[in-house]
């Protein structure tokens, strides 16, 4: 019963992923996306670019799949994992 909502989880993020990675080269980023864990993405951030790709992130997971509810996202940012949580 739940594959359907798993399965179209995990295509989103992967749309995501590949609209984050274009926005990354296309904008300059110096920093980068290096992991995702189940609905998660982690990124080694420069902090001179932390607000702006925090931002970018939210806004490209966000509208990556339009949807009769909203996708809503929550974006932290923390010297490790744990600490972002």
């Amino acid at each position: 019963m739940n594959a359907p909502i798993q399965g179209s989880s995990a295509d989103i993020i992967k749309l995501a992923m590949i609209a984050i990675h274009r926005r990354l080269k296309e904008d300059g980023y110096r920093s980068r996306m290096v992991l995702q864990i189940h609905d998660e993405l982690l990124f080694d951030v420069y902090d001179n670019e932390r607000e702006k790709l925090m931002q970018m992130v939210v806004e490209q997971m966000q509208s990556v799949c339009k949807l009769a509810v909203p996708v809503i996202v929550d974006c932290n940012a923390a010297k490790n994992w744990l600490e972002a949580h």
